[in-house]
């Protein structure tokens, strides 16, 4: 998998705008006779605009050097017009897409005046026009990642928040590519992976793909390719399981015909289990793709005889760790794996005696944290299968636990059990009637037979 492989293949809107602010003339020998910027300010912007190859441009930059940076930044901050400010940003952003090494310029002068480089444009990030917010993501990842200055504490949190917040927006946003591509090059750099994970990124990330489903296979590439970027972190690929990344992706698995797609798909995946050192969560990992139907959609894979070596030897190892642990795989760990993920059905451990009577215990692991689960379902959940399936888990617990019902009444089972009574659903008030009177009273063995 090579980064190259990361870039849009289509004229996104930013890269239309950008065109258009490059073709702006300006007048800035009007800023300089009414004083908004200074005379050395006016040299070197004429200067560098009148340069006509990269050769030229870094002269001019290693002449001005010093002067060349108080320029840029006198120009984004003297002059409050936005299309001004546009020029100006539009400026640099191509002065370092043509030799990334000139982040060094920026540097030097920060150090000079005892200041972060990247402080020199985090201002900006909060402007109304979009058009500046992003070409200063473009600008200050090129810094982050190519300078050698790292971006770190509150300038690192504000820059990650602000790109989470553009791509929450979804389709909101016209610039949402650009923000995708910047993530794309910062998450090579771990400490920045960590970053966006803490602040929750990977629900920012899921609402994306989903908000961007129906504008077509690049974004939804790009998306994926940032999260395949985050799963090499052990920390981040933790994070991923306590959300639904692998519901969702799998999803796209199954639905998409693109081989990139389903590439960067199965390598994220792969992540997930290997680069999880805790054995626990290794397991954890391959549950849930189990529970999302991994080893199906991977046979299917395997039948369209794909080429790519990566791809091939990804899907064999997929399948070679699903195989390990479904080999292991008890009852109770399914059921787990099943109540985590919030997606109960009737699956044969709910209707077995033998799995309640062995099992129900085991609700009160991690101070009821499983117990737990199964009555925050009842309060909020929707659907009513799930509904009936946890009320009916309630009352097999209450059943073979002997001081079940007591703690479903101190956890607010009960009272969530009756607000059930009252729902339009016949079968979850069915499920809530026979749960309920199992908390009532004792001889539960021939409930359900007159209802």
């Amino acid at each position: 998998m090579v980064f190259g492989e990361s870039q849009d293949l289509i004229r996104t809107h930013f890269q239309k705008e950008a065109d258009k602010v490059r073709l702006m003339k300006t007048n800035w020998g009007l800023f300089t006779r009414s004083r908004m910027i200074a005379q050395s300010d006016y040299d070197f912007i004429v200067t560098y605009e009148q340069a006509d190859s990269e050769s030229e441009r870094s002269t001019v930059l290693n002449v001005f050097r010093e002067k060349a940076v108080y320029a840029f930044v006198h120009l984004m901050t003297q002059i409050s017009k936005d299309d001004y400010v546009r020029y100006t940003l539009t400026i640099i952003d191509d002065m370092l897409r043509e030799d990334v090494t000139r982040t060094l310029i920026f540097e030097d002068v920060a150090v000079l005046l005892k200041r972060s480089p990247f402080s020199f444009f985090m201002g900006l990030l909060h402007r109304q026009d979009q058009y500046i917010v992003h070409i200063t993501f473009s600008i200050l990842t090129k810094m982050a990642v190519f300078g050698n200055i790292k971006i770190t504490g509150d300038e690192l949190d504000y820059f990650m928040g602000s790109l989470k917040e553009a791509i929450t927006r979804g389709t909101s946003n016209d610039y949402i590519a650009t923000a995708v591509r910047c993530m794309q090059t910062l998450f090579r750099v771990n400490p920045y992976r960590v970053s966006f994970v803490n602040i929750n990124g990977y629900d920012s990330l899921t609402h994306a793909l989903h908000c961007t489903r129906k504008c077509g296979f690049q974004i939804q590439y790009q998306i994926i390719f940032c999260m395949w970027l985050l799963t090499f972190n052990g920390h981040a690929a933790e994070v991923a399981l306590s959300g639904n990344l692998i519901m969702t992706i799998t999803g796209i698995l199954g639905n998409c015909q693109k081989e990139k797609v389903i590439r960067i798909v199965v390598a994220t995946l792969r992540n997930l289990i290997s680069s999880n050192t805790d054995s626990y969560m290794r397991k954890q990992a391959a549950l849930q793709m189990i529970q999302n139907r991994l080893p199906t959609k991977l046979e299917h894979l395997e039948n369209r005889k794909f080429q790519d070596a990566d791809l091939i030897d990804d899907m064999t190892y997929l399948n070679g760790e699903l195989k390990k642990v479904v080999q292991v795989l008890t009852s109770f760990d399914e059921y787990e794996s099943e109540l985590r993920l919030g997606s109960l059905h009737w699956s044969p451990a709910h209707k077995c005696d033998v799995f309640w009577s062995e099992n129900a215990h085991k609700l009160n692991d991690n101070r009821q944290e499983l117990l737990k689960l199964l009555i925050t379902m009842l309060d909020k959940s929707n659907d009513p299968l799930i509904l009936c399936v946890a009320a009916h888990d309630i009352g097999e617990f209450v059943r073979y636990y002997p001081r079940g019902k007591m703690q479903v009444e101190q956890l607010g089972g009960k009272e969530a059990m009756m607000r059930l009574l009252t729902v339009k659903d016949p079968n979850v008030r069915y499920h809530a009637l026979l749960a309920a009177q199992k908390l009532m009273i004792n001889h539960w063995r021939d409930l359900g037979l007159e209802i």
